[in-house]
């Protein structure tokens, strides 16, 4: 059962949400937010991730839950890792397949991010405020990594959120925010990186406050700091990486 403090974390408060899945190992909670959310996009070889995980009887939670139960909305990516069975399957079940196999300078999720974006754009009255929510983010090769966090800069003030491998990392834009973690998943692990320009940064509410620190890539990072309350406040000139250890709330960490 996911809380409502941690729907509203991933959701804001109006509780909407777009859900993602990468080509990454897939976190319990994807199968548990699939439920919540309002539109479900998938990477071309995440699609093979879904299909095997629900192939498997430990793959998610709720064993009585069929294949056809998690048909995504839409399938997006150059198709060079999708199996053809897969395919096959999705595309014969009322997935819409787009293929974009013409841009070869664009990851998928950033694919996925952009349609997500026109999505909302276009669904003001059903998406307008929604977050969006990327399972199966980390894993694997380092700049596959590096090139996520990348692709959290290049939208900041949107509401993404980037989870895999035990991880939850959002961008926090330049000046205030306030977090309220679910500390019954979250932390006690965290931590502000500043990837790009050098940040001055002040917080409230962690182990190891910030009180106008300067972040950089050169310098100093507040990595293994660790939450201490449940309402935690950022303040930064330039945009920061807020990374928690993420016990997942369907019972794996």
């Amino acid at each position: 059962m996911l809380s409502n403090r941690f729907l509203s974390s991933v959701g804001g408060t109006q509780q909407r949400l777009i859900l993602l899945i990468l080509n990454f190992r897939l976190p319990p909670v994807t199968f548990a937010l699939w439920k919540h959310a309002q539109l479900r996009i998938v990477a071309d070889g995440g699609a093979n991730r879904l299909y095997d995980a629900l192939s498997s009887p430990d793959g998610h939670q709720d064993n009585v839950l069929s294949q056809r139960d998690y048909v995504p909305d839409i399938i997006k990516g150059d198709l060079d890792s999708i199996r053809p069975d897969v395919l096959k399957y999705y595309s014969s079940h009322g997935t819409q397949v787009i293929d974009e196999s013409e841009d070869q300078d664009s990851t998928d999720l950033q694919k996925c991010i952009n349609c997500a974006l026109a999505l909302i754009a276009s669904r003001p009255e059903q998406l307008h405020g929604a977050s969006i929510f990327a399972a199966g983010a980390f894993g694997g090769r380092i700049d596959h990594v590096l090139s996520s966090l990348c692709t959290l800069h290049r939208h900041e003030g949107e509401q993404i959120i980037l989870c895999g491998d035990g991880n939850l990392v959002r961008l926090l834009p330049k000046g205030h925010s306030e977090l309220k973690p679910d500390l019954a998943v979250e932390g006690p692990a965290c931590g502000l990186v500043a990837m790009g320009k050098p940040a001055i940064a002040s917080s409230m509410g962690l182990k190891w406050d910030l009180a106008e620190t300067r972040l950089e890539v050169q310098g100093l990072q507040s990595t293994s700091n660790a939450l201490c309350c449940d309402h935690i406040t950022v303040d930064t000139d330039q945009p920061l990486l807020w990374m928690t250890e993420f016990r997942d709330p369907m019972g794996n960490s």
